[in-house]
């Protein structure tokens, strides 16, 4: 029986939620942060009062980022 050692995979992981949380962090303070891919700014979008289809995170104009994030209130 072979043992599976996930410790890359999940400091890897981890990596990725920290830069992640850091730049959600920086676009919540204004920065402007370009999308790896197209280079287009990255936009946050939150919830807005009386419409709970609003689709929240943070993304380009092209969408080759998105990030869905939860709120609550």
């Amino acid at each position: 029986m072979q043992i599976t050692d996930f410790s890359s995979i999940n400091n890897a992981s981890a990596l990725s939620f920290k830069q992640q949380k850091n730049m959600i962090k920086k676009l919540g303070k204004g920065a402007t942060i370009p999308c790896d891919n197209c280079r287009q700014p990255l936009k946050l979008v939150t919830p807005k009062k009386g419409d709970k289809h609003r689709k929240t995170g943070v993304s380009c104009a092209k969408g080759c980022t998105d990030i869905e994030l939860e709120f609550s209130a």
